[in-house]
């Protein structure tokens, strides 16, 4: 049995953070043990402490003596927990990592998590794998179209990337579409690139054809009292429910008929969407990132381009008339693809496939112990 050191910036709840906790707990234990380090404490501390994981949370100083911090914590884990392998997401887990290790041959992978950034971020990134990609054993992608980005985009080598699409696990039972008014679910951070502000524009149409229909937003940041100003003047604020960022997710799904998405920029391989899937739910998204591998339009949802009110308005319809229809299709389809294609075993079958590849190769470039070789 080999050990993987999970090193996160935050224990908060979203997709990349979801991605480590299931790293940590989905893998065969015969195989892979894993051992967590983050840098922010959170509820998912919880999960994994529950699932017999060891947690340790170190927080950290702001500004540049963070990473410096961070490289402290990670070569002093390094030394306790003597991986095998250390794996890590985030700008600043990333810095304080390849600062950490270098001059420690320790095997290592960084997943990422994005297919682009706004504005001066995407610069900044490929600059920083100039400058310090050296260091990674092997890039984790969560999806196929992400490649291109990876490689095109970030100049990142391709024969360090490797695929792995994100995964959930699928109840034994999807909850039956609530009996209730039709209902609307949308998960994001209410930042400018997921584009709320195009669904509650396209909101009054949907209500037009069904007036007691409600729309459920999960989720804050820096939009949120622009957009709860924008349900305002559109007359739909009684219509419009902003939930704040939650923790119950699956209990949202269960009350709600259809998921939307609306991101027009950098959406990879969203979780929001596999769960629906996995929940029995249809899923309207736009075509934009990984989104077109995850879900096939007409059948588990529709996709349209970004920034198209009036396809958002036809798809939104066609997915409240299949699940309130009596006969709902997209849901069930939704379902059966989750279980066939993002088995959430096979995806752990696939990760530790990954780790062994990774591990193996780092041993073979020294015949030593890292840890003989460089003092902790």
């Amino acid at each position: 049995m080999s050990t993987v050191l999970i090193v996160l910036p935050t224990l908060t709840l979203g997709g990349a953070e979801r991605h480590s906790v299931l790293l940590a707990t989905a893998l065969d234990p015969t195989r892979w043990r894993a051992s967590v380090l983050a840098f922010a404490d959170g509820p998912l501390r919880a999960e994994l402490e529950a699932a017999g994981v060891p947690v340790r949370v170190r927080p950290l100083p702001g500004g540049a003596r963070g990473v410096r911090a961070a490289a402290a914590e990670i070569r002093a884990t390094v030394g306790d927990v003597q991986p095998d392998l250390v794996s890590g997401h985030g700008v600043l887990v990333e810095a304080g990592l390849r600062l950490a290790l270098r001059g420690r041959p320790v095997p290592n992978i960084t997943w990422k998590h994005t297919y682009g950034h706004i504005g001066h971020r995407g610069l900044r990134e490929k600059l920083f794998e100039r400058v310090t990609g050296g260091a990674v054993s092997r890039y984790g992608a969560v999806c196929h179209t992400q490649v291109r980005y990876l490689t095109d985009e970030l100049g990142l080598p391709p024969q360090k990337v490797s695929v792995v699409p994100n995964a959930v696990p699928v109840p034994a039972r999807a909850a039956p579409l609530p009996a209730g008014p039709p209902t609307v679910l949308m998960v994001a951070a209410m930042r400018a690139d997921k584009d709320h502000a195009l669904v509650l524009r396209s909101w009054p149409a949907v209500l037009d054809r069904h007036p007691d229909a409600r729309l459920r937003l999960a989720g804050d940041g820096p939009c949120r009292g622009d957009l709860e100003r924008l349900a305002a003047d559109l007359g739909i604020e009684a219509s419009v429910e902003f939930l704040g960022v939650r923790d119950d997710g699956g209990a949202l799904l269960d009350e709600a008929h259809l998921l939307v998405l609306a991101s027009y920029a950098v959406e990879c391989f969203p979780y929001a969407a596999l769960e629906a899937m996995a929940a029995g739910r249809g899923v309207v998204s736009t075509s934009v990132g990984g989104l077109p591998e995850l879900v096939d339009d007409g059948v588990t949802g529709r996709l349209i381009p970004p920034h198209d009110g009036q396809a958002l308005t036809r798809a939104l319809l066609e997915g409240l008339a299949d699940a309130t229809g009596g006969a709902p299709r997209w849901g069930a389809a939704g379902r059966q693809r989750a279980r066939q294609v993002f088995a959430l075993d096979a995806w752990s079958e696939r990760v530790a496939d990954l780790f062994d590849s990774v591990a193996f190769e780092g041993r073979a470039r020294t015949s030593a112990s890292p840890f003989e070789r460089t003092p902790a």
